[in-house]
């Protein structure tokens, strides 16, 4: 099933992609942010790639394969990439025009983000000469549990319909901070890695005063003046959970009280709560309490029809 909902981000390589014949397309999915890239999700067989120069990075997830070799051109010619790690990635760096040839099945996603965004967040999370870095990461395939964990969790937000800002900005941080490990050690070592009690409780007053908006990480981390992927660390620290995890259950109570206490349409509660449609919150809620809006609200609804 195909879950494209603004094709431009990943057309052209799902084009490249598609020509070779060897290709079934499962997912793909378009996600704004201010990385805003794509995922394809897809199964191929045994084939040859030529792709042009696109202006992102490409991560190439895999998440099973019956491969021999993976032979990459990055443009010194083939090298093989192949590396016998459950879960391998391979990265393609930006503005390169690359080939391979694969001799068997995989099952993978490849992940896009803008190039000039991306280089831009790097250089905020204190990684210098991120093109020489991402070159240093690109020769052999590697294995990195967080980011494949990550990239899971992040599909499947997608695929329920709870593409936000906030979500793709904290998934791109992560990946990238990920990424910046491997030719450096982490930035911000021996800074504080908790929020001060009123840092703390000034975001989540603006989460809870902005729940039916597009918050973006960029506005929670500016309220307490560290960088995104700092304030991530610090704000997880503090509370035991990502931004976009407490957002999305301050989301949820405010819908259940919501649905309880008043005759209000199903629809106009989700967009009050700031969920992009009465579907994205059903599923939360469903997730949440176990139960559907409409169930829910016959279960506890005690307003005054």
């Amino acid at each position: 099933m195909s879950l494209n909902h603004h094709p431009s981000a990943v057309q052209p390589l799902r084009q490249v992609l598609m020509e070779t014949g060897a290709y079934t397309l499962h997912q793909s999915f378009d996600y704004g942010g201010r990385l805003a890239g794509g995922i394809i999700h897809c199964s191929f067989d045994a084939h040859e790639l030529h792709c042009p120069a696109l202006p992102h990075i490409v991560l190439l997830v895999s998440h099973e394969y019956h491969l021999k070799s993976a032979m990459f051109d990055l443009g010194w010619g083939y090298r093989d990439h192949f590396v016998n790690f459950i879960n391998p990635l391979h990265l393609i760096p930006p503005g390169t025009a690359f080939r391979w040839v694969k001799d068997g099945a995989a099952r993978v996603s490849l992940l896009t983000f803008d190039q000039r965004a991306a280089l831009e967040m790097f250089d905020e999370l204190g990684l210098c000469q991120p093109v020489d870095g991402l070159w240093s990461v690109a020769q052999r395939g590697f294995v990195s549990p967080l980011i494949y964990t990550a990239l899971g969790s992040f599909m499947q937000d997608l695929g329920a319909g709870h593409a936000s800002r906030l979500l793709s900005d904290s998934f791109g941080a992560l990946v990238l901070n990920e990424l910046g490990k491997k030719w450096r050690i982490e930035p911000g070592t021996g800074t504080s890695s908790r929020l001060s009690a009123q840092a703390l409780k000034k975001v989540t007053r603006y989460m809870d005063e902005r729940l039916a908006d597009d918050i973006s990480l960029a506005e929670l981390a500016a309220l307490c003046g560290l960088s995104r992927y700092h304030f991530l660390r610090c704000f997880k620290a503090a509370l035991g959970v990502s931004p976009y995890r407490y957002l999305t259950a301050m989301r949820v109570e405010r819908a259940r009280h919501l649905l309880a206490t008043t005759a209000y349409p199903v629809s106009y509660v989700a967009s009050a709560c700031g969920f992009a449609s009465a579907g994205a919150m059903g599923r939360a809620l469903k997730k949440a309490v176990g139960s559907s809006a409409s169930a829910y609200r016959a279960i506890a609804g005690h307003y005054d029809a």
